[in-house]
């Protein structure tokens, strides 16, 4: 089958314009962020809290729909005074900027798919205030809300290693929300 000129100019108008609209759904008013917690299931929080802490690690997201391929958004934790950089008295993260990995945007693993209700997958880099850069995987959901799974690199810890040396995974689901509800 051959396509004609408009036909093609047609089709590729309705692609980028349904790309526009996916992210569109997903920009944040004046006031919001995408708010919420740690996944509450020991398997999706493993080596970001210490141990002698409940596992309640809430997160804020300030997405920027205009530069996903670059610079994506902000986070930030609510963890200052009991996690793993409570010794300095900083969150896990701090307005951390995500990073999109350039050289990534050029790889098939750009086009990530995994589970079903994914409408779009951003795999970047973010900067802990106290334990170095973590991989971080942002998950636009077709019903409007947001995860972001965290993955902390650490080298193969010894068996009685506490959680600040140990490799980590997390896993947050977030909704938009009036940042004054998850302002910390």
């Amino acid at each position: 089958m051959r396509l004609t000129k408009p036909a093609l100019t047609s089709a590729l108008v309705v692609l980028f314009a349904s790309g526009c609209s996916t992210a569109e759904r997903y920009r944040l008013k004046q006031g919001e962020a995408y708010c919420g917690s740690l996944v509450g299931s020991p398997l999706f929080q493993e080596g970001l809290l210490p141990r002698d802490i409940p596992p309640n690690l809430r997160m804020r997201l300030e997405l920027d729909v205009d530069h996903l391929t670059s610079s994506p958004g902000l986070i930030t934790t609510d963890d200052s005074d009991r996690g793993l950089c409570r010794a300095t008295a900083s969150p896990l993260f701090s307005g951390a900027p995500l990073r999109a990995i350039d050289e990534l945007m050029h790889d098939s693993l750009s086009t990530l798919e995994f589970g079903d209700g994914r409408e779009q997958n951003l795999i970047t880099w973010v900067d802990s205030t106290c334990q170095g850069t973590m991989l971080a995987v942002v998950s636009l959901m077709k019903d409007d809300s947001v995860e972001v799974r965290l993955l902390k690199p650490a080298p193969q810890p010894p068996p009685d290693a506490g959680p600040e040396l140990t490799p980590g995974f997390g896993l947050f689901s977030l909704k938009r929300r009036q940042r004054s509800t998850c302002d910390f």
